[in-house]
């Protein structure tokens, strides 16, 4: 089995897929490279929060390398028409994707080779690279926002858009001289914002892409999200007062109407981050949101505020829409602890 690795630009629906893979491990990787190898199949694992391959290649000295090589996550993947039913253990395959920062032996894989001679693409925009046509093509990521019931309200699922607003964060956050030098300290090789299966606090969970549903229980809203699983609870009585309460990794929220707007005002937040790169947050961090059904019922527009005062010279204004997919659904994450290689 030969080994080769190529070293060019990565096509556009590469960089497109980035958009939404990044929120995981998108700082060790070089999207602006593509390295190529082929070799045999040692391990699959079509699973949350990544799909994962073990391949062991052979250069032309006859050399053995066995690649660890990540791909997007199964609730990414699910949404297209990509599954693994043409790649067997044992099998030569060619994989192609994003060489790693950290180790000469691992990429994020973007395009895969199957033995019978039949392409995969692992992610939403992603080109074919040795066929006119791949698995994995068809999605649903570019669906939604056309019709809907305008009566239906926010408490329903709302789902991502890939040719709608989806990134959230900034590159030009209004940093404090200490918050400055904490991002600038922070090594996104070394350091890592939400490892492996370990859950995200706010406001970083709520870049994830997957569905998000709004459920009404008593005298609280809960903030379905997939990924991980995650719950909110958002308190809608009134006078809620979470002063006493110790922090919670997705902090304390109480909320309020604004006609059809839902405003939640969350503090007490024991999460580190702000955002995948590193931007610290400190205990006195307030977020205000604002999720807004548009009147045709196709989309909901949300606006967050984060006034910090000890990582902000002032209030952080970030942006991102969801629309509504008809039969989408927030289906179990059950994520899958990788092993130690």
């Amino acid at each position: 089995m030969k080994q080769t690795v190529l070293l060019v630009l990565m096509v556009s629906g590469v960089f497109l897929a980035g958009r939404i893979d990044g929120h995981h491990s998108g700082s060790e990787y070089d999207r602006s490279k593509v390295v190529e190898i082929e070799g045999k199949l040692l391990e699959i694992a079509w699973q949350n929060p990544h799909v994962h391959f073990t391949v062991r290649s052979m250069d032309a000295n006859g050399k053995a390398t066995t690649w660890d090589i990540e791909a997007n996550s199964l609730s990414i993947l699910r949404r297209t028409d990509a599954t693994p039913e043409n790649l067997k253990v044992g099998d030569t395959i060619k994989i192609a994707g994003s060489p790693s920062a950290r180790a000469p032996n691992r990429m994020w894989a973007s395009n895969v080779m199957a033995a019978n001679g039949r392409e995969i693409v692992l992610g939403p925009g992603i080109k074919p690279r040795w066929q006119t046509s791949a698995t994995g093509s068809n999605t649903t990521w570019f669906d939604g926002g056309k019709s809907a019931n305008q009566n239906a309200g926010i408490f329903r699922v709302w789902s991502s858009k890939l040719d709608d607003p989806v990134r959230l964060w900034r590159r030009d956050y209004p940093l404090t001289e200490g918050a400055k030098k904490t991002r600038a300290a922070w090594n996104p090789i070394t350091d890592t914002v939400a490892p492996g299966c370990e859950p995200k606090g706010m406001p970083t969970i709520m870049e994830q892409p997957y569905p998000i549903e709004f459920v009404k229980k008593g005298d609280t809203i809960l903030l379905r999200l997939e990924e991980y699983d995650t719950v909110r609870t958002i308190n809608m009585a009134p006078n809620s007062d979470f002063d006493r309460l110790s922090p919670a990794l997705l902090g304390r929220s109480k909320g309020q109407w604004e006609g059809d707007t839902l405003v939640v005002t969350t503090s007490r937040i024991a999460w580190r981050y702000v955002d995948p790169s590193g931007v610290p947050q400190s205990s006195s961090s307030r977020i205000v949101e604002r999720f807004t059904p548009g009147s045709d019922g196709t989309r909901l527009d949300y606006t967050m505020t984060i006034t910090d005062p000890q990582t902000f010279t002032g209030p952080v204004e970030l942006k991102r829409s969801w629309v509504w997919r008809v039969g989408e659904t927030v289906k179990p994450y059950n994520c899958v602890r990788a092993k130690k290689r």
